[in-house]
């Protein structure tokens, strides 16, 4: 197996998992999803919080148009410890995430791609991320991050709107990331690194899926 430069350097210390089936029967997230993420949170220091709602892209997108120095004072280069960024972080010292994940759930999507997402999350991390009321088995989904059709969803289990620090959804991403992954030869020197999987909260609440969006 090999994994490209890129996912070496995010995932220190990964080791892919066993293989796990390309489809299965399980609900499609898709028939549970009612919204995007809504992120409340500073755009600017000093300022009072806004509300921003959309995938973790298009509202990393939206911060830097209202605050081009947005990074340096309150995103991942300020000098807010709990911002920093964690991409080589050995996923056991992540306190934030369970052991309670499945590789069960979903479809195949490209694991770089899932990347991606995650460091958009980790890029608005100084707030909270929103998803809107559900029920366990028919979560209230929220899309977090969508790219090249690998999505991160956060789904809330409960009757109330649940509002989870956008970069321990991003934690949770990464815990199923890197435990749930297949790697195939795709000819010449090409290989690809698959993913999906499902991880709940401690108190089971709600749960982050990476699944086709």
């Amino acid at each position: 197996m090999k994994l490209s430069s890129i996912f070496v350097s995010f995932l220190v210390g990964a080791i892919p998992a066993a293989t796990f089936p390309t489809e299965n029967s399980a609900q499609a997230v898709s028939d549970l999803v009612t919204s995007k993420i809504t992120w409340t949170g500073q755009v600017k220091p000093r300022e009072a919080a806004v509300s921003i709602t959309g995938t973790a892209e298009d509202i990393y997108k939206q911060i830097v148009e209202m605050n081009p120095n947005y990074d340096n004072e309150l995103g991942l280069n300020s000098s807010h410890s709990a911002m920093r960024r964690r991409d080589v972080e050995l996923i056991e010292k992540r306190a934030s995430t369970s052991s309670d994940w499945t590789c069960t759930y979903g479809n195949d999507v490209n694991a770089e791609s899932i990347g991606a997402g995650v460091r958009y999350l980790y890029s608005i991390a100084n707030a909270d991320c929103a998803a809107p009321p559900g029920s366990p088995g028919a979560g209230g989904c929220s899309v977090s991050s969508c790219n090249s059709g690998a999505g991160i969803f956060l789904c809330n289990d409960s009757s109330n709107e649940v509002h989870i620090p956008c970069t321990i959804i991003a934690d949770n991403a990464v815990e199923v990331l890197i435990n749930c992954q297949s790697t195939t030869y795709a000819g010449g020197n090409s290989w690809v690194t698959n993913t999906h999987g499902q991880i709940f909260s401690n108190d089971r609440s709600w749960n982050v899926i990476l699944n086709r969006c």
